[in-house]
């Protein structure tokens, strides 16, 4: 009898050990953003954040821990440990770009495990109101005729923008001149004064401003610049945007993963989110964790081809 009771109260006893397990999240989450605070992207994750309290009914705090383009945030993630309460909420760049243009990468990309894809962040090739080039046939023969001259702005050296746009250049055997800046806020300004011919802001940076679009680079018309043409359906090949997802450490178990995944589809398919999205002039998809780790390897792969074909200097 005295081990019956004995067996009754270890299982008693164990019953809220094994309900705390199954819980998740058991305690705040913390959603790294790997870049300053203010910027589009920091936007979205708290919007993010904020949904995701709602969905789960726990706390979800936006921590930025910015440096190195994103890798820094990547770096602590890869390092945390891997029970789903520290993500990275962030572009895909660090892990599709970063390995091509970084001497000595901190983290392996294989210690980064995609979520889901949360939302795209189109980019333009955009003149400023008054320019005498009209569309993008006009640029491209003036590319064509002008080798490296043409001038064009964008967010930085290894950026999805300047990425995309030499993918074009590739595709097309044309040469412009690139001129990097830090982010659209610095290069918007050289644009509007005429100081450069055309830039490659984000859809999200143009808003209210003297600009005109004469593609966005994706393969769908943007509902913030619903006159634009896409790139594709102008005839010119296809670009990726810039990938927005969550990401978690390796090694963190295939029920929490599935739990998260769950997560950010309601978030994503929120009309709070949706709503939030579109006045930051962001479009979200959701893709699960298959999907989107399809997508970035299939990135991760285009970008081993073109960035040595650009002659980038790795920092």
């Amino acid at each position: 009898m005295r081990i019956i009771y004995i067996f009754v109260a270890v299982v008693f006893f164990n019953i809220p050990l094994a309900i705390g397990q199954d819980k998740y999240p058991a305690k705040a989450v913390e959603l790294i953003l790997p870049y300053a605070a203010g910027g589009g992207v920091d936007a979205m994750a708290r919007v993010f954040a904020r949904e995701a309290s709602k969905v789960t009914d726990s706390s979800w705090v936006v921590v930025n821990k910015d440096g190195a383009a994103g890798v820094v945030g990547f770096t602590f993630l890869a390092n945390s440990s891997p029970d789903g309460h520290t993500l990275v909420f962030s572009p895909a760049s660090p892990i599709v770009i970063s390995p091509f243009v970084t001497k000595n990468m901190p983290f392996k990309v294989e210690k980064v495990t995609p979520i889901c894809q949360v939302f795209e962040n189109v980019f333009t090739i955009s003149v400023r109101n008054d320019s005498p080039i009209k569309s993008l046939s006009d640029l491209i023969q003036l590319a064509k005729a002008s080798p490296g001259k043409i001038s064009y702005g964008h967010a930085g050296t290894g950026s999805v923008p300047h990425l995309s746009i030499g993918a074009l250049e590739k595709n097309l055997g044309i040469k412009f001149n690139s001129i990097p800046y830090r982010g659209d806020g610095s290069m918007l300004p050289q644009l509007l004064s005429g100081d450069l011919d055309f830039g490659a802001p984000a859809v999200s940076s143009i808003g209210g401003k003297s600009i005109r679009v004469l593609a966005v680079l994706s393969d769908k018309r943007h509902p913030g610049t619903p006159d634009a043409p896409s790139i594709t359906q102008l005839g010119f090949p296809s670009v990726t945007p810039g990938l927005n997802g969550i990401y978690a450490p390796t090694g963190t178990s295939s029920a929490v993963l599935e739990k998260l995944q769950g997560i950010c589809q309601k978030v994503v398919d929120s009309e709070e989110f949706k709503k939030s999205a579109q006045s930051l002039q962001q479009t979200p998809v959701y893709l699960n964790a298959a999907q989107y780790k399809q997508r970035l390897d299939n990135v991760y792969r285009l970008n081993s081809e073109l960035v040595p074909s650009m002659n980038l200097e790795k920092n």
